[in-house]
């Protein structure tokens, strides 16, 4: 299953196969390695905390994964007014297509709302 998270997406992060944390993707960049990314995560929680983790693709699209032996996934929240199911490329149009060049990173536009 085909998430594809985004910058700006807020997750829930799985650990033991159980919801543990929410966050929001603060960015996501390149690695020296390839096929791997440095995802920058805001853990909405008091108080917030910011991490880094080094993710390859697949993590950021649901593949579960492990940190010292501890199961994890990452899956994103469902936006405002959405269905309770993840976001794919048919059900927002906004986002168009996945980039998967290891040069590239997924990025989701947004316009903030003019202030008066």
């Amino acid at each position: 299953m085909e998430f594809m998270i985004f910058t700006g997406d807020i997750v829930s992060i799985h650990i033991n196969n159980e919801p543990s944390a929410y966050a929001r993707v603060e960015e996501i960049t390149a690695d020296i390695k390839p096929s791997w990314f440095q995802v920058r995560l805001l853990f909405l929680g008091f108080p917030t905390q910011e991490v880094t983790w080094i993710l390859k693709e697949d993590y950021l699209d649901g593949a579960s994964f492990t940190m010292k032996n501890v199961p994890v996934q990452i899956k994103p929240l469902p936006g405002p007014g959405s269905a309770a199911q993840a976001k794919t490329p048919k059900e927002n149009p906004k986002q168009k297509e996945k980039v998967i060049s290891l040069e590239t990173v997924r990025k989701k536009k947004t316009k903030r709302p003019e202030k008066n």
